[in-house]
């Protein structure tokens, strides 16, 4: 029996490690993203549509990068959403900052909930209503 692993075993096992590390990674984007949404909510149109064409785009396709690769893929598909979202819209009022909250109240219950894949019934559901928003 050979004891050395595959450079395909090794790679798992590197991902493996830094998986651990993602619940980290991700936390901080998480907060980046809050962040930049809440300053959004508090501002006029001309600035929140700056906000949030910049900064949560940014953090949300931050996001959506990483997730797939640590098994989050609920996290890249909704970040993925988020993103295609932004870039869809002509303007950001009430409702639009409403769904964009939704992106990302979703986002932190996969997080803290430990969702991975499809994230289950509960992802099933969330994916669901996250694909009606226009």
């Amino acid at each position: 029996m050979n004891d050395t692993l595959s450079d395909y075993d090794k790679a798992m096992q590197v991902i493996n490690d830094l998986s651990k590390e993602y619940e980290k990674w991700s936390a901080a984007d998480l907060d980046r993203l809050t962040e930049a949404y809440d300053q959004a909510s508090c501002v006029s149109s001309e600035k929140r549509e700056q906000l949030i064409r910049e900064d949560v785009f940014r953090a949300a396709h931050d996001m959506k990068g990483q997730g797939a690769t640590f098994n989050y893929t609920l996290i890249t598909d909704i970040a993925n959403h988020l993103c295609r979202y932004i870039e869809r819209q002509t303007d950001f009022q009430e409702k639009q900052l409403n769904e964009i909250g939704l992106h990302i109240t979703f986002m932190r219950e996969i997080l803290e909930k430990k969702l991975t894949g499809d994230g289950g019934e509960r992802g099933i559901q969330m994916w669901q209503i996250i694909q009606e928003l226009s």
